[in-house]
C-alpha cells in the first residue's frame, strides 16, 4: 500500500510547494510527521520523503512511538542517528510491541488504538532514557511534546498525563546534564 515513484513525485512537491509558501510568508520552517496507517510510516518511507523534499523548509516531528510500530523494531536511536539534520520536533510516544505485532498481522491499525498500542511512557518499548540523552547530547533545544491516547475506557487523561511526567521526571537525573 505504497506510493508509486510517480505518486512519490507528486507528494513531495506538493509538500514542497506548501513548506515554501509557508516559510516565505512568515519565516517559519515546516515540520512532518511520519504516522502508521499512512503513506510515510515506515523507515524507507521517511528516508524517500526527506529524500524528495527541500532541507531548507521541511524537517522531520520523530514520533518515537509511530516509529516503531511502523518500523516494526525498537531502534529508536538508530533512527534518530539516521534523521538526524531533519528532526526538528520530537514526539515522545510510547508503543506496546505485543499489541503492534497483532495489529501489524490482522492489518487493522485503529482496533489497536483501542487496545493501546500507543501505551502511556515506560509501558511499551520506547528506550527515552536513550532518547533523551539523544536531545540532550546533541543540544536539542527544540520542542518535545508528550503524546499519549486515552480514548473512551482507557482511564483519564489528567491522570494519565500525570504518570507519563512522573515517568519523565523519574529518568531526569540520569539523563540531564551527560554532556561533557
Amino acid at each position: 500500500m505504497g506510493l508509486s515513484a510517480a505518486e512519490w513525485k507528486t507528494f513531495a512537491a506538493g509538500a514542497n510547494e506548501v513548506a515554501r509558501a509557508v516559510h516565505g510568508e512568515t519565516g517559519l520552517r515546516t515540520v512532518f510527521h511520519h504516522h502508521c496507517a499512512g503513506y510515510v510510516e515506515t523507515p524507507g518511507e521517511i528516508a524517500t520523503f526527506l529524500d524528495l523534499t527541500d532541507a531548507s523548509v521541511i524537517g522531520l516531528v520523530f514520533d518515537t512511538g509511530h516509529y516503531c510500530f511502523g518500523a516494526q523494531d525498537v531502534d529508536v536511536l538508530g533512527a534518530l542517528r539516521r534523521f538526524a539534520e531533519r528532526v526538528w520536533y520530537v514526539h515522545l510516544k510510547d508503543c506496546e510491541p505485543e499489541v503492534a505485532r497483532r495489529s501489524r498481522r490482522r492489518g487493522d491499525y485503529f482496533t489497536s488504538l483501542k487496545h493501546g498500542v500507543f501505551c502511556e511512557l515506560g509501558k511499551g518499548c520506547v528506550d527515552f532514557g536513550g532518547v533523551l540523552r539523544w536531545l540532550d547530547e546533541r543540544g536539542y533545544d527544540g520542542y518535545a511534546l508528550v503524546e499519549q491516547d486515552v480514548l473512551p475506557g482507557m482511564g483519564a487523561p489528567k491522570e494519565s498525563a500525570r504518570r507519563n511526567r512522573e515517568y519523565l521526571r523519574s529518568l531526569e537525573a540520569s539523563v540531564v546534564g551527560t554532556r561533557s
